[in-house]
């Protein structure tokens, strides 16, 4: 069995997604502060919240994730609060698929998306050799 763990850029390519979705609403809520003092208030709350999205939960989702490759099947476990594993054999692949953000790609990450009837899996952003070599692995070419 073939262990694999999530390169240390993707947690901080995770953290800058959550802080710049986060922006937007904390920076209108104080914008309308002049308003209202409850946009204030809601705009401290959405700070609370984003700031334990980008500093608890993002490491705890990291830390869960694993990725394992054994006996021809990968399987994916994840989550904090909620903990699923993934178990997809590579005789049942459709395809797989590449996904690399602009964003990702300048860090030299990029996601798989595993396809199988009714069933996909997305492994988050790996290093672009590691995610080429897992394709030219599953599709019987080697480098």
């Amino acid at each position: 069995m073939n262990e694999s763990s999530l390169p240390k850029k993707t947690k901080l390519l995770w953290q800058i997604r959550i802080a710049a979705i986060g922006f937007i609403p904390i920076a209108v809520m104080f914008a309308l502060s002049s308003v209202s003092l409850w946009f204030t208030a809601a705009g401290a709350v959405f700070i609370v919240l984003f700031a334990a999205a980008v500093f608890w939960y993002v490491p705890a989702f990291y830390e869960s994730y694993s990725v394992s490759f054994s006996n021809g099947a990968i399987i994916v476990n994840r989550g904090v609060i909620i903990k699923t594993c993934h178990i997809m054999p590579f005789s049942r692949l459709v395809y797989v698929q590449s996904i690399s953000t602009p964003l990702a790609k300048t860090m030299g990450l990029s996601a798989l998306s595993l396809k199988a009837a009714r069933s996909s899996v997305l492994i988050p952003e790996l290093a672009a050799a590691d995610t080429q070599r897992f394709i030219n692995a599953v599709t019987g070419k080697e480098p």
